[in-house]
């Protein structure tokens, strides 16, 4: 498979137009209808919509397929082959706070997953003017929310001027849309064209929009009713204070949450029909009616009838799936469980397969602008992160965690990914204790006290702190830093772990109210979420105030020394740069200053994400990068997954 690289789709110059969903290579995206092959389970059916739709239409419930889809439908070609209609695809979520892309949400643009590659989406085309300042797109006439309203650029700038620029619902500016520090000037053309004028050239517009771009959807038509822009604000508090929400702030939220409010329209595959709330055990979901895309053969996606999502724990969830009641699913698997997974799978009926993860470290973000200004001094020290780095016995945890089979590596990117350097990520990553310690005496860590603990600058005994919470990657990683712990006690560093609520973990790091964060790193696509490398907000975890001095344009926050600086005017360029060559160049340098600084330091990698598949499902990859960025099990693109019994499920 040749896979045509991401971001061949946009080339600069006078008027470049992307076609509809169309991709080069072994992509999904495709209207070559003898491409592709049919299932023998098709035959008996010959229906272009699924039976449960049909028996609507029959009964004078719902309009023909004709006046529900759009003129120009998106074309997904299956992996394998056309699928049969029906079934309940079984799937479970960690809490109703926990919402790892419990569906799939659509955007102008999407991902063609096998290609990396940003294609059409909602929108049918555009065209990319004025040296990369200008975007132009074109929405497919005869789009349809849930409900069967008409989705067009409304609703879009609907999200722009209620929503991403209300001070009260954003307080900060998204700064991915963001060209020299300015928003773009959006403007709806008519219903179904917008147009995008940036300060600057948008060099990565198209794969921002790939991952961010469900952020512009939402029905105005269904929420302007609950926004101060339509609606007295005054009548709208006292409506959410008798709702208990108490301000209508907190009521909008509410409302457009679509996997806690069935009532709100969606453009997605499946819409909801019993909503995700904190006192529920269950959600499920069935197909939109008004889906925007077929198989080659003309036939509405997606495939399977419906979804449910039963609320239980990753230990709960490894039991269910190796008894055989989960149909897809890779979050909340461990490799931990892969053992007593692979000897239920032939019995139980399903397959595991190793997909590729896209943050497989088990990391520490040395917070570079700690609150303790002599802890902060150490952390900012490179000699210190190294003497940290190395007194890490990472061959005995790879065997103690992963039973050998994982690696060891600093998070400097995954190989998969384009800016990834061949060779990196070995900085510090050798196990000397007599090394580490000679470092930490050379930076004036000399003394210690009466149990052997170095003592800093100001005669306090050093101690570190790592926090972290529940996550897993491959293992509980709160497992691991206690490994490092008793690492870092044989060079004189007393240090301890203590885990906490992810809200709070959160809160902390984002107002650098930590020495140390334990958590993954992500290794793909991060050109597009690029916080993990360069401060660019507060969910940048090794330096969360200078990602706000980054984000408020200096206003908040603290202004970063000139390396992690250069990191930021690296990745503006890189926003900007047309040429593919320099902005690969760009993004290398960014890795290549984290394989030197070792601002994160990694300790073990998991060997690979399992994927659970019940073996009666088609159109599943047998490998892929599972990537938050990619929509983790979307990796496989659910619209066109099947059953090839559906009435067995």
């Amino acid at each position: 498979m040749n896979a045509m690289n991401r971001r061949d789709v946009l080339k600069y110059g006078a008027v470049t137009v992307a076609t509809t969903a169309t991709a080069t290579g072994c992509g999904f995206f495709s209207t070559n209808a003898s491409s592709h092959k049919s299932s023998a389970a098709t035959k008996g059916y010959k229906g272009k919509e699924a039976p449960m739709l049909a028996a609507r239409v029959k009964a004078g419930k719902l309009p023909a397929l004709k006046d529900r889809l759009p003129a120009k439908p998106a074309v997904l070609k299956p992996l394998d082959s056309a699928g049969v209609f029906g079934g309940t695809m079984h799937r479970t979520i960690v809490s109703a706070d926990t919402r790892t892309t419990p569906t799939i949400t659509h955007g102008l643009l999407e991902w063609d997953p096998v290609n990396v590659t940003p294609v059409a989406g909602l929108a049918e085309s555009w065209e990319i003017t004025d040296g990369g300042k200008t975007a132009t797109f074109h929405l497919r006439k005869g789009l349809r929310w849930s409900d069967g309203h008409p989705f067009t650029t409304a609703d879009l700038m609907f999200v722009w001027k209620s929503i991403m620029n209300n001070a009260t619902l954003s307080p900060v500016a998204p700064t991915w849309i963001t060209t020299d520090g300015k928003p773009p000037v959006i403007t709806k053309v008519d219903d179904l064209t917008l147009r995008m004028e940036f300060a600057g050239t948008m060099a990565l517009l198209l794969e921002l929009l790939a991952f961010h771009g469900a952020d512009l959807i939402a029905p105005e038509h269904y929420l302007k009713q609950f926004h101060p822009d339509y609606v007295s604000k005054t009548k709208l508090n006292a409506v959410a204070k008798k709702a208990g929400f108490g301000t209508w702030d907190k009521y909008f939220v509410a409302k457009e949450d679509f996997f806690g409010n069935p009532e709100r329209p969606v453009m997605d595959p499946w819409l909801v029909t019993k909503p995700l709330t904190p006192n529920t055990t269950q959600a499920a979901m069935e197909r939109n009616p008004y889906y925007w895309k077929t198989d080659p053969d003309g036939r509405q996606l997606p495939y399977i009838d419906k979804v449910t999502f039963d609320v239980l724990d990753a230990e709960a969830t490894a039991l269910r799936a190796a008894s055989g009641q989960v149909d897809l699913q890779t979050t909340n698997i461990s490799f931990k469980d892969v053992p007593l997974m692979a000897r239920n799978a032939k019995s139980k009926g399903y397959f595991v397969r190793h997909w590729q993860s896209d943050a497989p470290w088990i990391a520490m973000y040395m917070n570079q602008y700690a609150k303790d200004p002599v802890q902060r001094k150490l952390l900012q020290n490179k000699d210190f992160r190294a003497a940290l780095s190395q007194a890490i016995n990472r061959k005995e945890m790879n065997t103690a965690l992963y039973g050998g089979q994982g690696g060891y590596v600093q998070p400097c990117g995954i190989p998969q990914d384009p800016y990834y350097v061949k060779g990196s990520g070995k900085t510090f990553i050798d196990y000397d204790v007599d090394k580490a310690n000679k470092l930490l005496d050379g930076i004036g860590l000399d003394k210690r006290d009466g149990s052997g603990n170095r003592l800093r600058s100001d005669g306090k005994t050093l101690q570190l702190l790592i926090q972290t919470f529940d996550y897993e990657t491959g293992v509980a990683a709160v497992d691991a830093y206690e490994y490092v712990v008793r690492y870092w006690q044989k060079i004189g560093v007393k240090a301890s772990v203590k885990k906490i609520d992810q809200t709070l973990w959160l809160s902390r790091v984002a107002t650098g109210d930590v020495d140390i964060a334990g958590y993954t790193v992500a290794g793909f696509l991060w050109d597009v979420d690029p916080e993990w490398y360069v401060p660019v907000a507060t969910n940048s975890y090794w330096a969360p105030l200078y990602g706000q001095w980054y984000s408020t344009n200096g206003k908040q926050g603290q202004a970063p020394p000139p390396e992690i600086h250069q990191l930021m005017q690296w990745y503006d360029q890189m926003k900007v740069e047309t040429d593919q060559n320099k902005r690969t160049a760009l993004g290398q340098q960014i890795l290549k200053a984290h394989d030197e600084n070792v601002w994160m330091i990694g300790t073990v990698t998991e060997p690979f994400t399992p994927l659970i598949v019940n073996a009666d499902l088609h159109n599943v990859r047998e490998t892929a990068v599972e990537s938050y960025r990619l929509g983790h099990e979307q990796s496989t693109l659910l619209e066109q997954v099947y059953y090839a019994h559906p009435d067995q499920h």
